[in-house]
C-alpha cells in the first residue's frame, strides 16, 4: 500500500482467521472447563486419578519394592521425609489436558477413543513412576526434592502430554491407522 503523503510503500498486516484453529481452541477450552469442574466436584468417584487412590497405590508400590513407610490419609511418611498427595499429584490435570486436546481435534470418534484409551494408562504409570522416584529422592536427597519436583518433573510431565498428543495426531489420526 502506498502512503499518499510520503510516497513510501507500507505493508498492511492482516490477521488471518483460521476457522479450524478457532474451533479447536473453543472446544479445547470448553472441554477443559467441563472436565476440571467435574474432576473437582466428583473427585471421589474418579478411579485411579484421585488423592486417596493415588496415595494408596503409591504406598502399595513403595512397600512392594521394599521401601519402609506408613500412610496417614493422603500422606506417605518415611523415617526422615514425608510426601503429601494433593490433587496436582494425581495426574488428573494431565488427563484433562490430553483428553481435551484429543476431543477438540477434528477426528473420528474411534480415533478419539483410541487416543484417550492409550493416554490414560501412559499418564497413570508415568505419574506413579514419578511419585516413586520422588519418594526415593526425598528419602535419600531431601535437599533437591523441591527443585526436581517443581521444575524437572513438572516440565517432563508437560512434555509427555504434548509428545503423546503429537504422536496421536501423526500416528493415529493422520496415518489412518487404528
Amino acid at each position: 500500500m502506498k502512503d499518499v503523503v510520503t510516497g513510501s510503500n507500507q505493508k498492511m498486516f492482516k490477521l488471518k482467521f483460521d476457522l479450524e484453529a478457532a474451533k479447536f481452541i473453543f472446544f479445547f477450552i470448553i472441554s477443559l472447563s467441563v472436565f476440571y469442574f467435574l474432576s473437582i466436584r466428583f473427585e471421589e468417584f474418579i478411579p485411579f486419578f484421585n488423592m486417596q487412590s493415588t496415595a494408596q497405590v503409591l504406598f502399595f508400590f513403595l512397600k512392594s519394592v521394599g521401601i519402609n513407610a506408613t500412610i496417614e490419609s493422603y500422606q506417605i511418611i518415611f523415617s526422615n521425609f514425608s510426601i503429601e498427595i494433593v490433587r496436582q499429584c494425581t495426574g488428573i490435570f494431565e488427563v484433562i489436558a490430553i483428553a481435551s486436546c484429543i476431543l477438540a481435534f477434528p477426528s473420528s470418534i474411534k480415533k478419539k477413543i483410541i487416543g484417550i484409551s492409550l493416554a490414560l494408562p501412559i499418564i497413570y504409570f508415568f505419574n506413579m513412576g514419578r511419585l516413586i522416584f520422588l519418594s526415593a529422592l526425598g528419602m535419600n536427597y531431601p535437599s533437591v526434592f523441591e527443585t526436581v519436583h517443581d521444575y524437572l518433573l513438572q516440565i517432563t510431565f508437560v512434555f509427555l502430554v504434548i509428545f503423546f498428543w503429537i504422536f496421536w495426531v501423526n500416528k493415529v489420526v493422520k496415518s489412518g491407522k487404528a
